[in-house]
């Protein structure tokens, strides 16, 4: 037969309470701590832009590359930022190569030309043109014609005098088949022409002796 049990008083009691509102609280604040959680997480979700498009890109000052983004959600031009492309290659870098493959490679930055020096170009003084003599007799029988004139005709007026139609004696050559000299005569109407030397000896003497005198050289007495 067991020994019987004595009674004990609340005061000689060994049994531990049990906390039940501690363990109330402990929830509640368990789970007011979840609900804060949750409402960072969606702040965080809130602030965070993604990228849709890379639309254009630009230099900085300092050579930086900026690329024209288009975020996900904002349709607003007004809305696009350009941005260094150093931000954008650890969340968007396949947009970004993207970009570049459409550009043809990475876009780099055009050099500047060099300044032009703004020094003064050294002046540099003229040669002076060696003065014109007065070709002899000689010479101007011995000139070369221009190739139009070599094929002239041999047109000349009915007059019996040209000394006022004969605009000037252009030269004097001797013809290689016949060896005589031939004048080159320029008339007043346009025309040009050619003639034996006796012949404007006859029709144009004045003509004649100025040409000479033009192209004779003479010394000093």
């Amino acid at each position: 037969m067991p020994p019987p049990v004595e009674n004990l008083s609340d005061d000689e009691s060994t049994g531990e309470s049990i906390p039940y509102n501690d363990a109330k609280e402990d929830h509640d604040s368990g789970a007011e701590n979840q609900e804060d959680n949750d409402e960072e997480a969606e702040e965080d979700e809130e602030g965070v832009y993604v990228v849709e498009k890379i639309l254009g890109h630009d230099f900085a000052k300092n050579g930086t590359l900026l690329l024209q983004v288009k975020w996900k959600g904002y349709d607003d031009p007004a809305d696009e930022t350009m941005e260094p492309e150093e931000n954008l290659l650890e969340g968007a870098k396949d947009l970004v190569e993207e970009y570049y493959r459409a550009q043809g490679g990475r876009p780099e930055k055009p050099q500047r030309g060099k300044r032009k020096s703004m020094t003064r170009p050294k002046h540099t003084p003229e040669k002076s043109e060696p003065k014109r003599r007065r070709k002899s007799r000689a010479e101007a029988a011995t000139e070369t014609p221009d190739e139009g004139d070599a094929d002239l005709p041999d047109w000349v007026p009915r007059s019996k005098n040209w000394e006022n139609e004969v605009q000037s004696v252009d030269t004097i050559l001797r013809d290689a088949e016949t060896s005589t000299l031939i004048a080159y005569l320029h008339w007043k109407n346009g025309k040009k022409s050619k003639v034996s030397l006796e012949t404007c000896y006859e029709k144009c003497p004045r003509k004649m002796l100025k040409f000479y005198e033009e192209h004779l050289v003479f010394k000093e007495g």
